[in-house]
């Protein structure tokens, strides 16, 4: 007769598999509601308590952790001291361990649910049994997922109850990737509260292949996308698989419209916006959007932060364009879009809140930073020139700084208050970036009327504001902090343009 230990949060066809056990000659023991659902079903169960001969303690936190149930897990079959010492205290051996764990994840994300409470969700003896089973793997059995319930029973049944040493170590290995991403999140929401200001010595992180892309940045190089299923952003609702780069441009297009409570439009081409506006409705955001470079966009990624009607869908369905992004869609929008089999067509959780840190492999490391997100503060803001500003040159500016941060340097963002005109990117020269955004604008005939520009990083010299002002820009947002501002405050001041200095740079790479 085998013996399998059955311990199962997820009780996912835990009935099903537990009939098979008992077809197949095993034994089962049980505790908690595991065992109180096999017997609702008519499974002979014997108890944790049968064998430990011990109660439940400490409101079930000590019931699997005893001599006699991690005995007859660890010993080694082979090794005849073992199976005395097994012997010597009315032991038993266990050939299979069923276990999964308490969803300690999932309650972490209730933010009502006070930590003294939470910590009951972490799971002591599902892990150590699971572990102690993997590490006996050529005695024991593991089983820690639903997941596997089919791929055991098939392979118990084509090799008369008995699994290779290859399947053993499979499921053995499963484990202490289950155990180290569990753990992984109790250490994260253990230091969650630590100060914002001091990054941990050490990083964990956990997550799960979602699936493979066709391919990388580029044909030759091979991609997959991993996530946290838990805190996943968007559902792709139609169209071909997305590619590596759709990731990039897709995080940018929801990170700048959840920037805006008004209704906006923005398009993304290479990470870069090279479009947005704000409007009284959809269609008129995405087609001043589209003004502001009407060749670039042609292929790019469209984002909204507002419900998609119909009458946009059939707007938008009109050029190519890779990717359309929105909090939610009208059904009859979504049957318009889908006339198009290649458009993918995501929604996005606007509750979603994207990570405050990012991190990038380099150099055999890794780098890891807080991210400048949130609100602009423009109280901190300081009118450096003798000409200020009116409201709506305020206005364009808050625009401006807020896409300028999504822009690759040196980026230039030139907008008025509603929209975008242009934006010069990642040039080496910031001069070049200030040529670029100005004749862009030459070339689609826009307004530059109440036009601002702004600057992801100060201005070394005046030659970006006398450029830009040669071609009627008279008022400007950057950083400051140069060690010539003087010089170009004084500049500004001859050529009787207004400049604000931030005291924050938005650098991006």
């Amino acid at each position: 007769m085998k013996r399998a230990l059955i311990s199962v949060w997820d009780k996912t066809n835990i009935v099903e598999l537990s009939k098979f056990l008992i077809k197949n000659n095993y034994e089962i023991i049980s505790t908690g509601g595991t065992k109180k659902l096999l017997i609702e079903n008519n499974i002979d169960v014997i108890s944790i308590s049968e064998i430990t001969e011990s109660k439940e303690m400490m409101d079930g936190r000590v019931k699997t952790l005893h001599p006699k149930i991690f005995g007859g897990i660890l010993a080694d079959r082979l090794n005849q001291s073992h199976m005395d010492d097994l012997k010597s205290i009315n032991g038993k051996t266990i050939d299979l361990i069923i276990v999964n764990l308490y969803p300690f994840e999932n309650m972490a994300t209730d933010s009502s649910i006070p930590f003294d409470k939470l910590i009951e969700y972490i799971d002591v003896g599902g892990p150590s049994m699971l572990r102690a089973a993997a590490k006996n793997y050529n005695s024991v059995i593991t089983i820690c997922s639903p997941d596997d319930y089919n791929d055991f029973m098939l392979n118990s049944l084509k090799n008369d109850g008995l699994l290779t040493s290859a399947k053993r170590k499979e499921y053995a290995s499963k484990v202490f990737l289950e155990t180290s991403k569990y753990d992984s999140i109790i250490y994260n929401k253990f230091i969650e509260d630590k100060d914002s200001n001091s990054l941990s010595n050490s990083i964990n992180i956990k997550l799960n292949k979602s699936f493979d892309l066709r391919y990388g940045e580029n044909p030759h190089q091979e991609a997959s996308f991993y996530t946290d299923k838990a805190s996943s952003c968007w559902k792709q609702l139609s169209g071909k698989k997305l590619s590596y780069n759709n990731f990039f441009d897709m995080e940018s297009s929801i990170s700048i419209v959840k920037e805006f409570e008004e209704a906006c439009c923005c398009i993304i081409k290479h990470s870069n916006p090279c479009g947005f506006s704000k409007g009284k409705n959809l269609i008129e955001c995405f087609e001043r959007a589209v003004s502001c470079d009407p060749i670039s966009y042609f292929g790019g990624i469209v984002g909204f932060n507002k419900k998609l009607d119909i009458a946009t869908a059939k707007k938008i369905i009109e050029p190519f364009l890779e990717c359309i992004i929105c909090p939610d869609i009208e059904p009859e929008a979504l049957d318009i879009l889908k006339m198009k089999k290649n458009l993918r067509v995501i929604i996005y959780n606007k509750a979603f809140n994207f990570s405050n840190f990012s991190i990038r492999s380099v150099m055999g490391g890794m780098l890891y930073q807080t991210l400048s997100k949130g609100i602009v503060d423009t109280n901190s803001w300081q009118v450096v020139t003798k000409i200020k500003p009116k409201q709506k040159h305020l206005e364009a500016m808050k625009l401006g700084w807020k896409i300028v941060k999504y822009v690759k340097s040196n980026a230039i963002a030139i907008s008025n208050k509603n929209q975008i005109l242009s934006v010069g990117a990642g040039q080496m020269s910031r001069v070049d970036s200030v040529k670029i955004a100005i004749q862009k604008i030459r070339e689609n005939g826009l307004s530059i009327n109440d036009a601002v520009l702004a600057s992801d990083a100060f201005f070394p010299f005046s030659d970006c504001i006398e450029i830009a002002n040669s071609f009627g820009i008279k008022h400007f947002i950057q950083t400051g902090g140069s060690i010539k501002d003087k010089e170009v405050i004084k500049v500004a001041n001859e050529l009787g343009v207004s400049m604000t200095f931030t005291g924050q740079r938005l650098f991006f790479h």
